[in-house]
C-alpha cells in the first residue's frame, strides 16, 4: 500500500487542548457581510504565534477563486515561493497552496513556473520492468479526483526555509494536455482531473505528511497490482506514457526532508474557534520538531504512533473508538475538511445544498458532544473530545472555518479521519519517518 493510497479525503472527504510549547497567542475581529450565508457577522480569529523563520502563517479563507464550493470550507492555505535550482531571483511566490498533513510533496501547476525553466526529471530505462526511458511523470489521486503532470526540481522557499533541488510535481494543465492522460489515470481521477484552480480550489498542494517521499519500494519496482498507476515514463513525440519503476530519490519528496535543520516534522497550530466557527482563520505552520526553542514537544503531549509496518492492514493508521465501535484505520490529516466517520445514530437528512446527499454531511437536531479512545500502534490510549453540529446550521452562516463539521463514510467503513476540526484550538506535531526522533516509526503528538 503506498502513502498516496492511504491518505485521506482532500477538499471534500476534507479534534481540542491548550497550545503548549507553541504559544497560544490568538485574536478575535468581527466582520460584518457576506459570505457562506449570503450576510450577517462572523469571527475572524487569528493565531500569531509562535514566530521565527522557521514559522509561515496559515489561512483558512475562501481560497484563490473566492466565493463557496463544496470543499472550500476548512481548507488550509500557505505561501510558497519555487525557484530555479540554484537561483535565488528566477522565482514564483504561489499563494494559497493547500497544505496536506496526508499527503506527501509539493505540487503546483504548470502556468505558475512555466517562466522557471525548472529541469525536468527523466525516467532511465529499465529493462526488467519493461520501463522505457521518458519524462517521469506523474498520476497522483485523491478521493475526489487525481493530479497529472511531469515531474521537475526546483527550490522551494517557504518562510526562511530553503529545500535545495527537491523534486516536485508540475500538474500539466495546458489544454489538451503535453501528455495524453492514460486511461488508469482517469479511472483514478473518478473522471475529474484537477487541472485547474477552480477544480483543486488551490493553486497547488503542500503535503508535509509523516514519509520523505510519496510512494515507495512499489514505484521502484514498478508494481502497481495493488492500485492505480502512480508514476510514467512519456517519451514523447506521441508515444503513449507507459507504467514505470522509478528511483526512490526521484519520486516527488517531502520538501521539509530537504531543510538543512528544520527537517524531522512539522506542527500546525491553529485557534480556537468560537460557537458556529469563523469566517476566517488564521495560525501557524512550524518546521522542526524539537530543532529550536519554538518548536519543542511539551513533556505533557499525547504521542500518538502509526502502524509501521508495511505487511499490516493497519499500515500508517491507529484506532479510534467511539460507544463501543472501534476504527481501525483513523488517521490525523488537515487536507480533510471535517471529521468523517460512519455513524448510524447520526442523522443525515440535510437540507442544503452543500449538505445533500453526495457531500455526505451530519445534520443532527442538536448539537452532539462525542468522546472517543484512540488507541496507537503500541497500545497507548488516549481520550478525545469532539462535537458534530448541523451542516445545515453551519453552512447558513458567513463562515468558511468550523471545528464541528462532519460527514458520513461508507457503511461500515473502517476509517475514521480526524480532518482540520481537530486542528482548531491546539498544535499537532507530525514527525517524519526516517528523521530524527522517529526513527522505527512516525507519530502524531498534540
Amino acid at each position: 500500500m503506498t502513502f498516496a493510497d492511504r491518505t485521506r479525503a482532500l477538499l471534500a472527504a476534507l479534534l481540542l487542548a491548550a497550545l503548549a510549547a507553541c504559544g497560544g497567542s490568538s485574536t478575535e475581529t468581527r466582520l460584518v457581510g457576506g459570505g457562506l450565508g449570503g450576510g450577517g457577522t462572523a469571527t475572524q480569529v487569528n493565531l500569531d504565534t509562535p514566530t521565527g523563520d522557521n514559522t509561515t502563517q496559515i489561512v483558512v479563507d475562501a481560497g484563490p477563486q473566492g466565493g463557496f464550493s463544496i470543499g472550500a470550507v476548512n481548507v488550509p492555505y500557505v505561501t510558497v515561493t519555487v525557484c530555479a535550482p540554484g537561483s535565488a531571483a528566477q522565482c514564483a511566490t504561489i499563494d494559497h497552496v493547500f497544505l496536506d498533513t496526508g499527503s506527501i510533496g509539493l505540487r503546483v501547476f504548470g502556468s505558475a513556473v512555466a517562466s522557471l525553466g525548472l529541469p525536468a526529471i527523466a525516467v532511465p530505462a529499465d529493462a526488467a520492468t519493461s520501463t522505457p526511458a521518458g519524462a517521469a511523470v506523474e498520476c497522483y489521486p485523491f478521493v475526489l479526483g487525481a493530479v497529472w503532470g511531469g515531474l521537475a526540481r526546483a527550490d522551494v522557499r517557504i518562510a526562511g526555509e530553503l529545500a535545495s533541488g527537491v523534486p516536485i510535481q508540475v500538474i500539466d494543465d495546458a489544454n489538451p494536455p503535453a501528455n495524453a492522460v492514460p486511461a488508469d489515470c482517469t479511472a483514478a481521477a473518478n473522471g475529474q482531473l484537477m487541472d485547474t484552480a477552480a477544480s483543486l480550489q488551490a493553486n497547488g498542494i503542500l503535503g508535509i505528511g509523516m514519509l520523505a517521499f510519496d510512494c515507495g519500494l512499489n514505484c521502484v519496482s514498478g508494481d502497481y497490482s495493488s492500485g492505480y498507476t502512480l508514476y510514467y515514463a512519456c517519451p514523447g513525440a506521441g508515444a503513449a506514457c507507459t507504467p514505470a519503476a522509478i528511483p526512490a530519490a526521484l519520486q516527488v519528496q517531502n520538501p521539509v526532508t530537504f531543510f538543512p535543520v528544520d527537517n524531522n516534522g512539522t506542527i500546525v497550530a491553529l485557534p480556537a474557534l468560537p460557537q458556529l466557527g469563523a469566517q476566517t482563520a488564521t495560525g501557524r505552520l512550524v518546521f522542526g520538531i524539537g530543532t529550536r526553542s519554538n518548536n519543542q514537544l511539551p513533556t505533557n503531549a499525547s504521542l500518538v504512533f502509526v502502524d509501521a509496518n508495511p505487511a499490516d492492514a493497519a499500515y500508517l493508521y491507529f484506532s479510534t473508538t467511539v460507544a463501543g465501535t472501534t476504527y481501525t484505520d483513523s488517521y490525523i490529516d488537515s487536507g480533510s475538511n471535517a471529521l468523517f466517520f460512519d455513524d448510524a445514530t447520526l442523522a443525515k437528512a440535510c437540507q442544503s445544498t452543500s449538505g445533500n446527499a453526495t457531500a455526505a454531511w451530519y445534520c443532527p437536531t442538536s448539537a452532539q458532544q462525542r468522546s472517543a479512545s484512540v488507541t496507537d500502534a503500541k497500545g497507548s490510549t488516549v481520550a478525545i473530545a469532539y462535537s458534530v453540529v448541523s451542516a445545515d446550521a453551519l453552512f447558513s452562516t458567513p463562515g468558511l472555518a468550523f471545528d464541528d463539521l462532519a460527514g458520513t463514510l461508507a457503511p461500515g467503513s473502517a476509517s475514521f479521519v480526524w480532518g482540520l476540526p481537530f486542528f482548531y484550538g491546539r498544535s499537532v506535531y507530525t514527525s517524519i519517518w526516517g528523521q530524527t526522533l522517529s526513527l522505527a516509526g512516525p507519530w502524531n503528538a498534540f
